[in-house]
Parts: C-alpha cells; sequence; structure tokens
C-alpha cells in the first residue's frame, strides 16, 4: 500500500488520465464508441479518488512537496501539492468524469470519438499537473498543453468553418497572451537562479512588471476584458468540451494562477486597484452581451466572462473572505455552468437547434432537463439556498468590509442583469407553446440525464451546505497562509471557527419562504386558466396590428410566445453605442492590416531583389564585407582551433531528417533518382559531422554543400534558380575558405568580415533573404527541406563548434546580435503577407535561423547549448513541415489553392502541426528545450533583445496558425470543385487519396523523436553530452 508522499502515489492522478489517452489510441479500432466513453469517463475514477485521499494530509494546513527529477537545467519535475492545488484538481477530474459520462451518449455517432476523448484526457491530466506544478516552467508547459487540447478541440469539427474560425482565435489569443507569462519566468530565473515558485527568492523579486506579465497570460486564459472575445467562438466545439473547458477548467486556469500570486509575494495595493478594475469592468460587459445573443451557447459564453470576473473580484481584494467567495464561486460555477451547458446540448440534441428565437415550449416535453435547467439559472442568478447565492453574497460582504464598495454595486448590478438574462432564456427555450422546431423534441437519454442531474446536485450541495467547502478547502489554505481562519461573514449569519455550522432563522426564513412560493404557484397554477397567455415571437396587440416587439405594456395571442429578441431588442436598440465601443475585435482587427501592410512594404523591395538576384547577392557581399573591415582595427585575443566533437543530437537529428526525407522522396516524387541524389550528400554531411578533425569536417561539410547542387540542378524549374544555388554555395563557400585561411592576428579582421559575409549568404539571414525565396516556388519541398534541414544545419553546427573554441572570431558581437535580431523581425513579417505555403515555410526557416546566429553570437554556454538544441528541432521539424507538404504538392493540391486538406491527407495535416509548433517553441515539443535558451540568453544579453525575439516568435506564430486553419482545415476542395455547404449534424467525407505506408511511417517516426525528445528532455541532455570529451 503507497503512502501519501510515495511519488507513485503523487504522480497517479496526472499519470492514469496520460494512460488513458494512450489506452483510447490502442482500442481505436477494436471497440465501440460506447465502450471508448465509458473507457474514458472510468478513466477519471482512480485519478479523481487519488485526489480525493489527499485531503486528510492537506486538513492539516500541510502541503506535500516532492522533487522528481531535473529535465534540464531549471526545469525539474518537482510538486507542492496544497488546499489550492487541491480544489482545483478536484474540479478537474470530478467535472471531467461527468462530462466524459455525458459525452458517452453524445458523443456516439461522432466517427472522431477516439480523438475526441484522448484529447478530453490529455486536457484533463493536464490541467492537474498544472496545479500540481511547484517549477514555473513546468507550469508554463501545462499551461500550454492545455492550450493545445483547446485549440484541437475547438477545431474538433473542422470541416465547419465556424469551427476553424474559432480554434484559430483560441490559440492566437490565448497563446500570444502566454508570452507573457513564459517572459516572467524567465526574468524571475534571471534574477534569482531559480524556477521553483515555493523559494522565498521568488517573492522578494517579484515586481510589478512580473504581475502584469502573468496578468496579460490570465487574463487571456479567463476571458477578462480586453481579451474575452474568444470564448463566443468557441462554441462551436462539441457541448461537452465547452462544459468542461469554456465553463469549468480551461477558463479557470487564469483564476489558479490568480489564486496562486498570493503565494508567490506579497500583493502592493495597486496590484489589487488593477485587478479589482479589470474584474468589474468584466461583469457588465460580459452580461451586457449575453443579454441580446439570441445563441444559447453564446449567452452562457459571454456569462461565463461575467461569472469569473465575480471570482476574480474576490481574489483581487485580498482577504480571507474575498479570496474564499472568489474561489467557492469557481467551485459552484464549474458545477452550475458546466451543468447548464450540458443543458444546452441536449435542447440542441432534441430540437436540432440552440437558436433561442427559434425555441419553445421545452418545458413539457423535457421536464428532467428543464429541472436541471433551473437549478443552473437559480445558482447564476443567486437565488437563496442555491451555491451560487453563497459565494456572492460572501463577495459583497467582503468588498464592502474591504471599502470597495463602488466594485460591490457593480457586481451587485450586474447580478440584476443575470437575473434578467436566465429569465430571458428560460422563457425563450422552455415556456409557452412548443415552436416549429420542439414539435418532435424529446427528453435526451438516461446517461445524458444523470449527467446533468450530478451537475445540479454538486450546485445544492455548497448552498445548502457551504462549510463543507470551507472545512475541506479554504480552512487549510488560509492556514498555510498564515490567514485568519475565522470568518466573520457569511451568508445566513454563520461564523465560527472550523467545521461550525449553524442553522439560524435566516435559513428557516428562506426554506419557508421558498415552499411557500411553490405552493402558491401551484395554486394559481391549477386554478387559473388565463385567455391571454404571455408566450410568442411576434406579439400582437389585442386593440390593433401585430408589434414587432413585446415590450411588456401589451397582452399577447393565445399562441404567441416571447422569444430571445423579445428580450434582447430594448438592449441593442438603446445601448447601440456601448457595443459599438466595447467591440475590441475592430481594435485587434485594424493592428492585423497594420502588420499585412508593413508586411506587403517589405515585400515590394524583397520581389526586386528577387528579379536581380545574382546582382544582388555580389553588390550586397561586397558591401558587407567592406563594411565589417573595421573590425580589423580592434585588438582580439587570438585562440588556435581544437579539436571538438559535435554533439551526438545534432548528429542524430540530421541523420533522422536525411532518412526520412529520402524515403519521402521516394514516395512523394517523380524523379526516380532523386532519392539517391540525396543520400550522397546526405551521407558526407553526416560523416562531416562525426569528423575529428577540423579540416576533415569542413572539406566534408563542403562537399556535401556542393553535391547538393545536383538535385536542385535537377528539380529547380528555370535556369535562373539552379544559377542561384550554384553562385549561393561557391560565394559561401568561398568566404568561408577565405576566413579559415586568414584566421591570423594580423588579418583577423578581414576573417571576421568574411566569416560574418558567409554566413549570412549561407543562412539567407539580412540581407541575403531574397536568394532562398527565389528558389521556393522553384523547388519541390523534399529538396527545400534536404538544403533547409541537412545541407545548413550540418553547417551551423560546425559553426557553433568553431566559435566554441575560438569565440573571437564573433568579437565584436554587435553585428551580429544586430542582424540576428533584424533576421527574424524581417522573417517573421514577411511570414504574414505569403500566399505560397513553401514561401512562408522558407521564411520561418530564416526566422528560425536568425534565433541560431543569437546563440552563436552571444558566446556564451547557454546560448550555445540553445543552438544545438535548437537546431537538432529544427531538423526534425523542417523536415516534418516539408514533408507533409510532399503529398499534396504531389497531386496538384497546392498548385490549386485547395483548401481542407486534412480530409485527405490525415497524416500530413497532423504532421505539418507538430511540425509548426516545434519551430515555433511550443512545449512540449523538442523546440521548447532550445527556445527557453536563447531566450534567456537574449535576456541576460539585454531585455529589448528578448523583447525582439519575442515579437518575432509572435509574428511567425500569427502566420503558421492562418496558414495552417486556410490550408488543412475548413470545408473541403478537390479536383477544382469546391464544397460550398457542409452538413453541421452529419461532416461530409470526401474519398481519401492513398497515403503511402512509408509516408504515414516517416511522419510518425519524426513526430515520436520530436514529441518523446521534448516530453523526456533528460534523454535530449545525455545525447547533448554524447560525444563530448
Amino acid at each position: 500500500m503507497p503512502k501519501l508522499n510515495d511519488p507513485v502515489y503523487l504522480l497517479l492522478a496526472p499519470c492514469v488520465l496520460l494512460f488513458g489517452a494512450l489506452l483510447q489510441l490502442t482500442i481505436a479500432r477494436i471497440c465501440s464508441a460506447r465502450v471508448k466513453g465509458i473507457v474514458a469517463a472510468a478513466t477519471c475514477l482512480p485519478a479523481l479518488f487519488s485526489v480525493i485521499s489527499l485531503l486528510p494530509r492537506i486538513q492539516s494546513g500541510d502541503a506535500i512537496d516532492i522533487n522528481l527529477f531535473s529535465w534540464d537545467g531549471p526545469l525539474v519535475l518537482a510538486f507542492h501539492i496544497d488546499s489550492l492545488s487541491i480544489l482545483f484538481a478536484f474540479m478537474g477530474t470530478c467535472l471531467g468524469a461527468i462530462v466524459l459520462v455525458y459525452s458517452i451518449a453524445y458523443m456516439r455517432r461522432d466517427p472522431a470519438v477516439t480523438r475526441f476523448y484522448a484529447t478530453m484526457l490529455v486536457f484533463i491530466g493536464g490541467f492537474v499537473a498544472l496545479v500540481y506544478c511547484a517549477n514555473l516552467f513546468c507550469l508554463y508547459l501545462c499551461w500550454e498543453v492545455i492550450g493545445l487540447c483547446s485549440f484541437s478541440l475547438v477545431g474538433f469539427w473542422y470541416q465547419q468553418p465556424e469551427a476553424v474560425s474559432g480554434a484559430r482565435k483560441v490559440l492566437l489569443m490565448t497563446h500570444l497572451a502566454g508570452y507573457g507569462l513564459l517572459i516572467a519566468i524567465l526574468v524571475l530565473y534571471h534574477r534569482t537562479g531559480t524556477a521553483m515558485w515555493t523559494d522565498p527568492r521568488i517573492g522578494r523579486n517579484f515586481s510589478t512588471g512580473i504581475f502584469l506579465l502573468m496578468l496579460a497570460a490570465l487574463l487571456a486564459k479567463s476571458v477578462q476584458v480586453p481579451l474575452h472575445t474568444w470564448i463566443p467562438d468557441a462554441m462551436a466545439a462539441p457541448t461537452p468540451v465547452s462544459s468542461l473547458l469554456h465553463a469549468a477548467c480551461y477558463v479557470t486556469a487564469g483564476v489558479y494562477l490568480a489564486a496562486r500570486m498570493h503565494s508567490f509575494a506579497t500583493w502592493l495595493p495597486s496590484w489589487n486597484l488593477i485587478l479589482v478594475s479589470i474584474a468589474s469592468v468584466t461583469m457588465i460587459v460580459g452580461v451586457m452581451y449575453a443579454l441580446v445573443q439570441s445563441d444559447l451557447k453564446r449567452m452562457l459564453a459571454f456569462s461565463t466572462v461575467s461569472q469569473i470576473g465575480y471570482m476574480l473580484l474576490g481574489i483581487a481584494i485580498g482577504t480571507p473572505l474575498g479570496i474564499m467567495a472568489g474561489l467557492l464561486h469557481c467551485l459552484n460555477h464549474g458545477f452550475f455552468k458546466g451543468g447548464l451547458f450540458l443543458n444546452a446540448g441536449a435542447v440542441q440534441h432534441a430540437a436540432g437547434t440552440r437558436d433561442m428565437n427559434l425555441l419553445g415550449g421545452l418545458a413539457s416535453r423535457m421536464p428532467r432537463t428543464l429541472l436541471c435547467w433551473l437549478i443552473g439559472v437559480g445558482n447564476m442568478a443567486g437565488i437563496p439556498l442555491m451555491s451560487g447565492f453563497v459565494s456572492k453574497w460572501m463577495l459583497y460582504a467582503a468588498a464592502i468590509q474591504a471599502g470597495w464598495a463602488i466594485p460591490a454595486v457593480i457586481a451587485w448590478i450586474a447580478s440584476l442583469g443575470t437575473v434578467f438574462m436566465c429569465a430571458k432564456a428560460t422563457s425563450a427555450v422552455f415556456l409557452g407553446p412548443p415552436s416549429e422546431a420542439a414539435q418532435d423534441a424529446h427528453e435526451v437519454s438516461p446517461v445524458m440525464q444523470w449527467a446533468m442531474g450530478l451537475m445540479a446536485f454538486g450546485s445544492i450541495v455548497f448552498g445548502v451546505a457551504p462549510q463543507i467547502a470551507y472545512v475541506l478547502f479554504f480552512h487549510p489554505m488560509f492556514s498555510a497562509l498564515g490567514m485568519d481562519t475565522t470568518l466573520r461573514v457569511t451568508w445566513l449569519g454563520m461564523f465560527g471557527g472550523v467545521g461550525a455550522f449553524s442553522t439560524t432563522g435566516g435559513l428557516v426564513l428562506a426554506i419557508v419562504s421558498f415552499t411557500l412560493g411553490t405552493a402558491i404557484f401551484a395554486v394559481a397554477r391549477i386554478s387559473s386558466r388565463p385567455r391571454v397567455t404571455t408566450v410568442a415571437g411576434s406579439a400582437g396587440i389585442l386593440l390593433g396590428g401585430p408589434s414587432d416587439v413585446f415590450t411588456g405594456g401589451e397582452p399577447l395571442w393565445e399562441h404567441d410566445r416571447l422569444s430571445a429578441a423579445d428580450f434582447s431588442h430594448i438592449f441593442e436598440q438603446n445601448w447601440r453605442s456601448f457595443f459599438r465601443w466595447s467591440n475590441v475585435d475592430k481594435l485587434y482587427a485594424y493592428g492585423f492590416q497594420q502588420l499585412l501592410r508593413v508586411a506587403q512594404t517589405l515585400v515590394r523591395p524583397m520581389a526586386w531583389l528577387e528579379q536581380w538576384v545574382f546582382q544582388g547577392l555580389l553588390v550586397l557581399a561586397a558591401a558587407m564585407i567592406l563594411s565589417a573591415l573595421w573590425m580589423g582595427r580592434i585588438s582580439p585575443v587570438y585562440a588556435s582551433i581544437d579539436t571538438t566533437p559535435m554533439p551526438a543530437l545534432l548528429i542524430g537529428s540530421i541523420c533522422i531528417a536525411a532518412v526520412t526525407l529520402v524515403c519521402a522522396a521516394a514516395t512523394t516524387n517523380e524523379e526516380k533518382f532523386l532519392p539517391l541524389q540525396l543520400a550522397v550528400p546526405s551521407f558526407f554531411a553526416v560523416a562531416g559531422c562525426m569528423a575529428q578533425v577540423e579540416w576533415q569536417r569542413f572539406a566534408l561539410l563542403e562537399a556535401a554543400a556542393l553535391l547538393s547542387i545536383v538535385p536542385v540542378w535537377k528539380a529547380a524549374r528555370t535556369r535562373t534558380s539552379r544559377l542561384t544555388y550554384v553562385v549561393v554555395v561557391l560565394l559561401s563557400g568561398l568566404c568561408m575558405e577565405s576566413s579559415q585561411l586568414l584566421a591570423k592576428p594580423e588579418q583577423i579582421g578581414w576573417s571576421r568580415a568574411l566569416l560574418l559575409t558567409s554566413v549570412c549568404i549561407k543562412f539567407a539571414a539580412i540581407p541575403f533573404l531574397f536568394w532562398l525565396l527565389r528558389l521556393a516556388d522553384e523547388l519541390p519541398a523534399i529538396v527545400l527541406a534536404f538544403i533547409l534541414a541537412v545541407i545548413d544545419i550540418a553547417a551551423l553546427g560546425q559553426l557553433a563548434l568553431r566559435v566554441e573554441v575560438d569565440p573571437s572570431l564573433l568579437f565584436p558581437a554587435a553585428p551580429w546580435l544586430v542582424i540576428a535580431l533584424l533576421t527574424s523581425l524581417v522573417a517573421g513579417t514577411l511570414m504574414l503577407a505569403q500566399r505560397s505555403i513553401k514561401r512562408l515555410l522558407v521564411l520561418s526557416s530564416i526566422e528560425d535561423f536568425g534565433f541560431l546566429l543569437l546563440g552563436v553570437a552571444s558566446i556564451s554556454k547557454l546560448g550555445l547549448e540553445g543552438v544545438l538544441l535548437s537546431a537538432a528541432s529544427h531538423a526534425l521539424g523542417k523536415s516534418l513541415l516539408f514533408i507533409a507538404i510532399a503529398a499534396p504538392e504531389r497531386d496538384g493540391a497546392l498548385a490549386r489553392g485547395d483548401t481542407g486538406l486534412a480530409t485527405r491527407y490525415p497524416y500530413s495535416a497532423f504532421g505539418f502541426l507538430i511540425g509548426m509548433l516545434t519551430l515555433l517553441g511550443v512545449p512540449p515539443m523538442l523546440g521548447f528545450a532550445g527556445r527557453w535558451k536563447l531566450y534567456e540568453t537574449a535576456l541576460s544579453i539585454h531585455p529589448g533583445l528578448l523583447g525582439g525575439f519575442v515579437l518575432a516568435s509572435m509574428l511567425a506564430l500569427i502566420a503558421y496558425v492562418m496558414a495552417f486553419t486556410k490550408l488543412w482545415w475548413g470545408i473541403p476542395s478537390y479536383d477544382d470543385k469546391r464544397i460550398t455547404t457542409v452538413d453541421t449534424t452529419e461532416r461530409y467525407f470526401p474519398p481519401l487519396i492513398h497515403e503511402s505506408m512509408i509516408l504515414k511511417a516517416v511522419i510518425l517516426l519524426l513526430f515520436v523523436c520530436i514529441l518523446g525528445t521534448g516530453v523526456w528532455p533528460s534523454i535530449v541532455v545525455q545525447a547533448f553530452q554524447g560525444g563530448r570529451p
């Protein structure tokens, strides 16, 4: 029997969930959708029991700290499990289990249930790991993992334009803001030398700037103004996703981070003011937009924006009562809002729509769903005996006690709007005579009813007995934080120490009032038979013609009913200015348009240089050499070049890239000799990497570059492109050879100038980007990948090792750093204006080369480690990207401009996504292991340098996401015929074009290498050390 501090026991919750995801892949072809759902829901139970079993240990106020092993430098797999962690882990596993039970019936007919259940389990496991992590880098890794799961699940029905648009918006807004969290972690590590937030040094160095950076990340994740606009578009996801991610867990990850920041450091009053202000604005904005929605799920989405504002308001107040109110509302919200989304899914499942203007009269046909709905909206509206009332009452009391009277009033006003919104939705969906859409509606399956019932029950428990949550979660939390553990104000007058529960006269009065009101309603319903009802969309006035909108002052015809438009029209008409000025999406669209203008401005001179490619190469090379000669006046410290073995990781990555490219060429290219033409120079490149003598390494790598001319010459479409590559190879090789020959103290200036010129030409850095762009559309994807992933990466490894043994070659480093930064920024900007996917991938390689030049120019151990790790990920990721587009290129899909290619090339689409994330350095891919080192290197040189490279990463992310969702997702088109409509209930699947087994195996091999080394970085570290003396 394992003990509570046994690492295996503590890891049970996240590990069993990840194991469940792998199990889904294993049983994909042997089990039905129903069995897969049962297995997924059952997988959550051991995780839930593991979390609950930790409660006795946590109740004493202690925390469980455990360090398992070090991954790479500050990346340590360490857990700090306290009551705050247990609260959110309980939410993830408990609500996750309920939602997966609901999914058994809801998703039973979807052909992609394996992908659905596997991603949901990965999300729950990542969420639990997130709240357990004591290491900030690991926390960021989990932060991005759940973000990727949200992107995948929102885009689950990727043939629907709404799903594509929603997934794109989710990833862009949350990941771009997530860079704030990453920068904050890098700054903290730079200042303290530790990434463990439990270390006291973190608190001493936690400044306002770091708070604001983390705040940006949590605002986007928790849909707070102005980063809230992605959540209504995310409603294109399946209903279980909306319930678990966008009501219960994903959006509350930011709430967890805000609460956890109280553990990092004592908050300054300005921090409280900032978050209180944002939360107050968010409560109003969220409820106002919810009031004018006609789509049931979008209304619930905007109400989530408002409700999370309540949570963050409580946390921002910072008192024990305020924090408890915010976190209790978070727990309550998970149950009642998660349940409301499940109710909305049941309505859509039964009626075929979620448009409230088309619904009505479902109460008689779905009475159990109505009951669960009423419990949910009662909680959201804050009706007594409901948990929502408890947390809101506590929040009002905490705000007033702490002197935040205005936010308390704002919260109360937002509650009034919430009541009106709940009345609108209930009336439009359930009351009145059945609408046309509701004629054939019926109660959903018992499995879905049980799930909705469990959500409703959970939302009642903490309303009747809120002390349960206090005893289980909040008292030990306040004890650990050193806060007052005695609640002075709670609802119904409760007060006292641990476990005290006083059934006061207030509770009796609430119960009596509820019972009496129910009795009066029942008697009135039986005795009265009104001839004029209060139901239906086009309200008719008895003495006159019909009115467009019911205003409340006129009676309705007997068969009329109130629609959602009747409630929202008055707000749309009278608050038109508010909705116009609060629509921040217009601001984001304007900013994106300005970025495109800048990119298009840069395209023009680049296009001119592409036309005059030979002249540009020669003139710019001469100009760079002459402008760099001033370095010769600086007296260097000269060191002879020693022999340094290349790391085994880089050699292995180049080998894998070469082998996979040769295999892909054999199956995706009609030129039968192309595999051989790629294999020969690959052999020389690998041999050069393994050479122990410097001159042998140089000779073999230059021979590989010369031999690479053969496949380029055979494959290029025009003579100009062929000659361009020949000139580049000869010119860069000549400059490199001359640099080595002149590497003497008296000629060091020439040596440096020639080395800089050679490197810039070789890697198409500023100002030589144009030659590689000229080749982009002229060469097959596989040949481009061979140049970028094998030949260039081998040469980069040689450069890094040469600089490592003779740093004086890069002295001074300023020109190198400027060129590196400009290369990444210009390439990232140009990516936004590309219509050709191959040109975009070429520019992304140039953008990545800027990062690699940064590491080389830093002449630091951390920087050179980042270079070699990033070079390895570049070789694998770039090979995967170009292999992914090789099959569509072979079939003419790229030339025709086809979209929705994931339907025909699912493995290729998957490979493109993984390669994209690798190049962007998104955890848990291998690219993150190198990128964070390069970011930290930039920070150690100058904070502005870090900002520039992060901006380049953001630009590349935007371009990649736009390209991926346009090329691979969306309405499929094929054979020059575009499908203009897609059934939203039964997805259309055109016939699959065969992806060969070799191509699938190559993509899976690269994926395993990238993900395996990224998830288990100790392998990377050991491989990096391989071959070192």
